[in-house]
């Protein structure tokens, strides 16, 4: 995997903003790092790898203070760095995986290398130093782009609120099952996000999106997003929607084959067993707004239901043949 282009692509996706031209700075620092462990190889130059950790550094710390402007919603200038990271641990800011990151970095490699300036590094720590960077600067950059997607669609949504409601009254007092299988339905018809500049909306804008629609247009209902469905294994769901004891998992999806078809709806099985819910929605995504054709189904084993939403057109036949998928039973 090339973790620059990676990480330019989920830059460019991004609209624009304040935090664009410290992402791009974050960019830099890490291309520069790469050129600094090259340099080192190339020519045995051993000061080149401790140049490329305190490039590192640098990348490190920018993505926490863009972060800190997205996430947190303050300005990080004249912010010290200690005080920024502070403010994101103690709120709960970051997602269990971008903290797990942040920890590993600020614990192996800037922590070290900022206290004490006698330190010298080698080949193999700082291609793991860059690695380290890229991996967290690249989660963080997922969890930002939810953020910005959840802020436009709440306002596009709040736009439409009344108009909204109308449509989903009848849903109001139904179960949370329904509820949510319409709430979607209207999503993906009126609400899907649009293309970006470089193309598709990502997996996490898409779920951002979704999760503001559902902020605005169902605010009765508790959301999380990777959502995790058991304390003693990782396994996380893209969305949890709850309502007083109710619980609905929704896993989405972007391609409609069959093998991968398959596959999607035991993952819901799994993780409908292992988060001991009853409901489980999923949902193909279409690639432009789009109405949606549902399929009912139970979930053997647990006396679980199974929405699958697919954009209209889709092959109804690789529905009914998938395995694991049973229709419900009549009467």
């Amino acid at each position: 995997m090339d973790l620059v282009d990676t990480l330019r692509k989920k830059i460019d996706v991004l609209e624009d903003g304040e935090y664009v031209p410290g992402l791009k700075a974050v960019l830099l620092h890490i291309e520069t790092a790469f050129r600094h462990l090259s340099r080192g190889q190339e020519i045995d130059d051993d000061t080149a790898f401790t140049d490329a950790i305190y490039r590192t550094n640098q990348a490190f710390e920018g993505s926490v203070k863009e972060a800190y402007r997205v996430l947190a919603g303050h300005d990080p200038a004249k912010k010290r760095p200690f005080d920024i990271e502070n403010y994101l641990e103690q709120n709960n800011i970051f997602r269990s995986r971008v903290l797990s990151q942040l920890t590993t970095y600020r614990t192996e490699w800037r922590n070290p290398s900022a206290h004490d300036y006698k330190l010298d590094f080698d080949e193999s720590e700082a291609f793991l130093a860059i690695v380290s960077v890229s991996a967290f600067a690249c989660l963080l950059l997922d969890q930002i782009a939810e953020r910005l997607a959840y802020t436009r669609s709440q306002a596009e949504a709040e736009a439409q609120k009344a108009a909204l409601e109308a449509s989903l009254a009848q849903t109001l007092n139904a179960g949370l099952l329904v509820r949510v299988t319409e709430l979607l339905n209207q999503f993906c018809a009126i609400h899907l996000p649009s293309l970006s500049s470089s193309g598709k909306a990502t997996e996490s804008q898409v779920v951002g999106a979704l999760h503001g629609f559902l902020s605005s247009a169902a605010p009765e209902l508790a959301v999380q997003t990777e959502a995790r469905l058991n304390a003693e294994k990782s396994f996380r769901a893209d969305l949890l929607v709850s309502r007083g004891a109710e619980k609905v998992v929704v896993e989405l999806k972007r391609r409609l084959m069959k093998q991968s078809y398959a596959n999607a709806v035991a993952q819901v099985e799994h993780y409908l067993l292992i988060g001991g819910i009853k409901d489980g929605i999923l949902l193909f995504l279409p690639d432009a707004p789009s109405d949606m054709e549902r399929l009912d189904a139970v979930v053997p084993g647990i006396d679980g239901r199974l929405v699958v939403l697919s954009p209209v057109g889709f092959n109804p036949s690789l529905n009914r043949t998938a395995p694991g998928l049973r229709p419900p039973a009549v009467g």
